[in-house]
């Protein structure tokens, strides 16, 4: 059989067929034909097969021109998958190069490509586009070195913010030093966030303050919070990971509390109720009973499924006559949750 003979055949069917020993067979030898024979191939199922097919090849001696030709077509198909297998195969000294590209697009492939090997050695390259002429592969940057936890690059992003203005810029710069800040970093961006008052910070420097601070910084930055609704997800997010750190300061964990039951009774974090409950369940052990029976009464029907779970879990036969009380202004499904735990009481 002759695989090169099919490759070129005029009959797709036998092209086709070719590929497909090619790829199974592992014919790497095929390679740098498959290559030229995408750059002007027009038939999109054609196209594909041979993209396919280079996916399951080993890349590591096709020269770096190749790679170049496929990201220099018109095509995006081929762009991005000269982009992709410049990454898988881990062609970082080629992503490197197209860095320094006039083509402020072909930059943006090669920071894509550099990230998605995630390689250490692909940080230095991606560093130089901290200060691109374009604000978007500047941004771009930045998000990967925070991705790729380039912790020795904080400072220079950092001082990044002192005179950024552009909206994304900002909260991409927080998002990254809430991931690999130091102290140094800390100050700049409390310098920074003094000076602004923006909707559009309140929840990217929630994020930086609940991967940063402490236990006692975060609780009192959400209580003193003007935008406890836009935050309230994040907050809770990050008590459930702390949850444990928070028990062990009775007056903290008391004060949490009653923050909790505090939004608990408004309408305005109705979707955040089960949540709430199960948080306070895991802060609070003979007390979360009375917080359930003096709080019952605003629940919704996500409200009303974590109590039933936690009384089911802890055995309150003594919420029995609350439950009753409110049962009737659940959907039939609550209601019917609330039946089978009232039948499960009798054998506790």
């Amino acid at each position: 059989m002759n695989i090169k003979k099919m490759l070129y055949s005029s009959n797709e069917k036998e092209l086709l067929k070719a590929l497909e020993i090619i790829a199974e067979e592992q014919k790497n030898k095929y390679a740098k034909d498959l290559f030229k024979m995408l750059k002007y191939e027009n038939n999109i199922i054609v196209q594909e097969a041979i993209i396919n097919t280079l996916k399951q090849l080993n890349l590591e001696n096709i020269p770096d021109e190749l790679f170049l030709n496929l990201l220099s077509d018109e095509k995006l198909l081929l762009k991005e998958f000269a982009l992709s297998l410049l990454s898988i195969s881990k062609k970082i000294k080629v992503l490197g190069k197209l860095i320094e590209s006039e083509d402020k697009d072909i930059r943006k492939y090669a920071l894509d490509g550099l990230y998605r090997t995630k390689e250490k050695e692909a940080i230095k390259y991606i560093a130089k586009c901290l200060n691109d002429p374009d604000i978007n592969n500047q941004i771009a940057a930045i998000e990967y070195l925070g991705l790729l936890g380039a912790n020795e690059y904080a400072e220079e992003i950092s001082e990044k913010l002192k005179t950024a203005k552009n909206p994304f810029l900002i909260t991409t710069i927080l998002e990254t030093l809430s991931l690999i800040g130091n102290e140094k970093t800390d100050k700049i961006i409390d310098e920074k966030i003094k000076k602004l008052n923006k909707p559009y910070l309140i929840i990217p420097y929630s994020k930086y303050i609940f991967s940063r601070k402490n236990v006692f910084e975060c609780i009192d930055f959400f209580a003193n919070n003007k935008h406890k609704k836009m935050i309230i997800n994040d907050f809770l997010e990050y008590i459930f990971r702390n949850y444990k750190n928070i028990k062990i300061y009775q007056k903290l964990k008391n004060k949490l509390g009653e923050i909790l039951i505090d939004i608990l009774k408004s309408e305005d974090f109705d979707t955040y109720k089960y949540d709430i409950l199960i948080v306070l369940n895991n802060l609070f052990e003979d007390e979360i009973e009375d917080i359930l029976k003096e709080n019952i009464k605003y629940l919704n029907d996500e409200g009303i499924m974590a109590a039933v779970e936690i009384v089911n879990e802890r055995k309150l036969t003594s919420l029995k006559e609350d439950l009753q009380e409110v049962k009737e202004k659940f959907s039939e499904e609550v209601r019917a949750i609330i039946d089978d735990v009232f039948l499960e009481m009798k054998e506790w």
